[in-house]
């Protein structure tokens, strides 16, 4: 039973459509510009090219995080607000704008899908409080004679994922992935079967196979 998902993971077929332009895999090339909806991302059609913006950002090469400090549309010369923005997109790869409640950052800080498909996925570091128990310890019996708690920042990678077809964003974790893969029931099965611990070591492997099994595309526009 300890190898059953590791002999899963192994056997499975990935497969790829590499025909079909509109089908969202996991390195799709979206359009670069300005996203202000998700209805936008999800029809690949910004609201502003990226060639028709000019834009002061700055992007982190291992947070992935991007800050934009100011954008204004170059024939117009109207500012853009960076508050308004759902996504920006840069060579191809999409940005997400992330709430102010989650991050603090002191400009629009925006994430990088690093997993596009039917259940995109992105990361971003935070710092979150955690509780610590002390206590102050007698220097002449070696006792503790007081003891409380303290608060601490304590920095974590916080892992999201998004549902294209939907735009639901939920942390990632073995119960949310359930319940957005139920179509897939071997997959169910093997994830259910399988020690949790294990299953949370192998988690982002498992969304790869659910991702490379189930495609979306981009959606059509009915005019």
């Amino acid at each position: 039973m300890k190898k059953l998902l590791s002999i899963f993971i192994a056997i499975i077929p990935f497969v790829v459509n590499a025909q079909d332009s509109s089908v969202v895999t996991k390195n799709f090339s979206f359009t670069d510009g300005i996203y202000l909806s998700f209805e936008e991302f999800q029809t690949n059609m910004p609201s502003f090219l990226m060639e028709d913006i000019h834009m002061q950002s700055f992007t982190n090469p291992q947070t992935f995080l991007t800050q934009v400090d100011s954008m204004y549309h170059l024939e117009t010369k109207r500012m853009v607000d960076p508050e308004e923005i759902w996504a920006i997109c840069k060579d191809g790869i999409p940005f997400i704008k992330l709430p102010e409640n989650e991050i603090y950052r002191q400009l629009p800080t925006f994430a990088a899908l690093k997993l596009r498909g039917k259940i995109c996925y992105y990361t971003y570091p935070d710092y979150r409080i955690k509780i610590v128990p002390i206590k102050a310890y007698n220097p002449l019996t070696g006792y503790p004679f007081l003891e409380g708690e303290v608060e601490r920042d304590e920095k974590i990678v916080v892992e999201k994922i998004l549902h294209f077809e939907t735009g639901e964003v939920v942390d990632f974790n073995v119960e949310n992935l359930l319940k957005w893969i139920q179509e897939d029931r071997h997959l169910v099965e093997t994830i259910e079967r399988t020690p949790r611990e294990e299953v949370k070591e192998k988690l982002f492997r498992l969304l790869l196979i659910y991702v490379d099994r189930h495609e979306t595309r981009i959606k059509q526009i009915n005019n």
